[in-house]
């Protein structure tokens, strides 16, 4: 009796293995099918300049405003910002915002976060934003859409480069917007850059903060190698800026977050970037400005890569 007990125990076990085995076999289809529940898709075919002559220019680069967030130890430094961008010695061309302006998709939130865009706007400084996951709970994408921009996912062109603005919203494209993308991406001869919220690689030490499906990240690593691109911005990890190299001129940034913080969790300073194209040599250099402890502003240079000609 004892003997066909454990027999039996034994095939329970055998049959629970071998169902944890098929799952996690067909683990990339079952994750990007969840993931792509109610997801909107996207087109990138706005009309871009594709003969323009190449020349060098300057960007601000920002991530993770999250107006509304109440948590305590948050804070921003808007005046600060304001006072270094109206006193920046160089003309930036425009500014691009990696998502997760709003703490809880609210439409309070969303208000100041399109207040926010327009002031940078009346500095002369039109920003481009994309949806971050913060951005897209209930109908944060209509919201988006209202508030921010009429499009969660474009593209357009600068100088000789192209920019292509991403929905990661739910932690990954969805198949109808990675299509749309890589097809999008052969018709451009221009080098470009992929602009998103969710990191792509992310690497082993924040692997829940990048996207989710590996055949996903590997069809937009392959995308990036064959078609000139050059940089995948994204955000979300707040605490400390990454740069992966997947060859010597296709490379991913993570910047930090826009708003600071100080927790059992973060202990942050307010960070923003500034990325400046160099032409003749085809290089980008990211500048970090960072808010100090003393309220000064501190300027370092933090990466430097080359990019597809």
């Amino acid at each position: 009796m004892a003997s066909s007990s454990r027999r039996s125990n034994t095939n329970r076990l055998l049959c629970l293995l071998a169902t944890c085995l098929l799952l996690f076999s067909s683990c990339s289809d079952n994750l990007i099918s969840r993931i792509e529940f109610n997801h909107p898709g996207g087109s990138f075919d706005q009309a871009i300049n594709t003969s323009e002559k190449r020349e060098s220019f300057s960007f601000l680069l920002f991530s993770d405003l999250h107006f509304g967030r109440t948590e305590k130890g948050v804070y921003w430094a808007f005046d600060q910002f304001f006072e270094w961008l109206e006193g920046y010695p160089t003309q930036l061309a425009f500014g691009l915002h990696l998502g997760d302006g709003t703490a809880y998709s609210l439409e309070s939130e969303y208000r100041l976060y399109g207040e926010f865009l327009d002031s940078l706007e009346a500095r002369g400084l039109a920003t481009y934003a994309v949806p971050g996951n913060h951005d897209v709970r209930d109908n944060g994408r209509a919201l988006f859409r209202a508030y921010i921009d009429d499009l969660t996912t474009r593209r357009f062109s600068y100088k000789g480069l192209s920019f292509y603005l991403l929905d990661t919203g739910n932690a990954s494209l969805g198949k109808l917007q990675l299509d749309n993308l890589m097809r999008a991406v052969q018709s451009d001869p221009n080098p470009k850059i992929f602009c998103g919220h969710v990191p792509l690689y992310g690497g082993p030490d924040m692997f829940y903060f990048s996207l989710k499906d590996p055949h996903e990240r590997a069809l937009l690593v392959k995308t990036m190698v064959q078609n000139k691109v050059g940089l995948y911005l994204g955000g979300h990890l707040h605490i400390n800026h990454k740069l992966y190299s997947y060859t010597d001129t296709n490379h991913e940034f993570v910047c930090e977050s826009f708003h600071g913080r100080d927790s059992l969790i973060e202990n942050t300073l307010p960070v923003w970037y500034v990325f400046t194209y160099d032409a003749p040599s085809n290089r980008i250099t990211i500048f970090r400005y960072a808010l100090k402890r003393d309220g000064t502003i501190g300027e370092q240079v933090v990466e430097r890569v080359d990019i597809p000609s």
